[in-house]
């Protein structure tokens, strides 16, 4: 069977040039893209993180998880 990879991803908007924009990063690798909807950036990141794996697949194993971990936020 083969194993899943997984990864956490932190979201957040940013004005760039008076333009909203998504951007992602994949937490394990410190990967990130963007995009003008959440779905276009989070498409970007799965895109440039299976090229990295591809390229580099030693970094596959950092993605390999039984389960998901919680992520978040807590206000103070």
């Amino acid at each position: 069977m083969e194993k899943k990879l997984s990864c956490n991803v932190t979201i957040h908007e940013e004005v760039v040039e008076n333009k909203k924009m998504f951007v992602v990063e994949c937490t394990e690798l410190g990967v990130s893209d963007f995009g003008e909807t959440v779905d276009e950036a989070l498409a970007n990141l799965k895109e440039g993180l299976s090229l990295l794996i591809e390229e580099s697949p030693e970094k596959a194993k950092l993605l390999e998880k039984q389960e998901p971990l919680l992520l978040t936020r807590l206000f103070l």
